[in-house]
């Protein structure tokens, strides 16, 4: 028989609401004058620093996105809000400027990442000299995966005279990064024909307008590497950066990461050209890796050097370079 957790009273939530707010404005406070001088607009301030509050903070551009994660102690609770309205005065923002969410783990039934809202507004975030567009209320994700912010960075650095492949593409960034780095060209891979309009917006924001070099398709990845396989398609660069689960519109499965991850990778070196290389990043939680079937010569973890100072102390993703 299992025991059911206790709920949490209001003065506990309302501790807690005192200790976030405290402890994400200490972080802010110390990471903002840095990332200012480096011209970045979007990074993390909180990441269940504190055991019993379970939850992630980040700042955009003086907005301000704080996602709870479901657990029973909270269920039927004004927890979010309460933890909301302390953000809030902590940090003086509007009624705009905080977005709250709730997030979990993987759902027993339902869609795994559900449309939140559809106000259909974004705003402009800078990474260095680029900008993206970001929507911080519709999505559980709101464009750019902050914690990639060093990766992305690499990417630019090998991309000269390059063709970049990037698989589960999402909103672009990789591919925006490599044309910025002067790519010979980009493909930008996913399903959503909606992120990769997203992606193309991200392109024109940043005066990336040689489309004939930067090019996008609407398709399933493990389809169109098995596609471009049999075409003798190559690229020296590719990114492989998919989510943990994956289904397609009529709900059945078309990945499990910890199961398929070898066949995936396996699937992408197929056409990764002879001194290329295939980064391979994922944020399943407690991914183990089984490199054993992979088909390379070399493999490089290079989780610790890809994670940036907002998210020290987490592995917020795993990250390994195949040649």
């Amino acid at each position: 028989m299992s025991l059911s957790l206790k709920a949490y009273d209001t003065a506990t939530i309302e501790k807690h609401a005192e200790m976030l707010a405290n402890r994400a404005h200490k972080v802010w406070k110390k990471l903002h004058p840095r990332f200012e001088k480096q011209n970045i607009g979007v990074f993390r301030i909180y990441d269940r620093d504190i055991p019993e509050i379970r939850a992630v903070v980040d700042w955009y551009e003086g907005h301000v996105v704080l996602g709870e994660y479901v657990r029973e102690q909270t269920a039927g609770m004004p927890y979010l809000d309460i933890l909301g309205q302390a953000m809030r005065e902590k940090f003086s923002l509007s009624e705009e400027q905080l977005h709250l969410r709730q997030r979990q783990t993987r759902p027993l039934d339902g869609a795994r990442y559900p449309r939140l809202e559809k106000k259909g507004e974004r705003i402009e975030v800078r990474e260095g000299d680029l900008r993206f567009l970001v929507n911080l209320d519709d999505y559980l994700d709101t464009g750019l995966f902050a914690d990639h912010r060093l990766t992305r960075g690499w990417i630019r650095d090998a991309s000269a005279g390059k063709h970049v492949l990037n698989l589960y593409g999402y909103t672009g960034a990789f591919s925006i990064y490599a044309a910025k780095g002067q790519a010979a060209s980009t493909t930008t891979v996913d399903m959503s024909e909606n992120y990769l309009d997203w992606a193309l917006d991200n392109f024109k924001l940043n005066d990336l307008v040689d489309l004939e070099k930067h090019s996008a398709v609407a398709e399933e990845s493990r389809f169109f590497l098995r596609n471009a396989a049999r075409e003798g398609r190559r690229w020296d660069i590719i990114i492989l950066d998919p989510p943990s689960f994956s289904t397609n519109r009529a709900g059945q499965e078309l990945l499990e990461i910890q199961r398929d991850h070898p066949d995936l990778i396996n699937e992408a070196m197929a056409v990764l050209k002879r001194g290329g290389k295939l980064y391979f990043s994922t944020n399943h939680q407690r991914f183990q890796p089984e490199f054993t079937r992979v088909q390379a010569g070399s493999i490089e973890d290079l989780t610790e050097k890809s994670t940036p100072i907002d998210y020290e102390g987490r592995t917020p993703h795993r990250l390994f370079v195949f040649s």
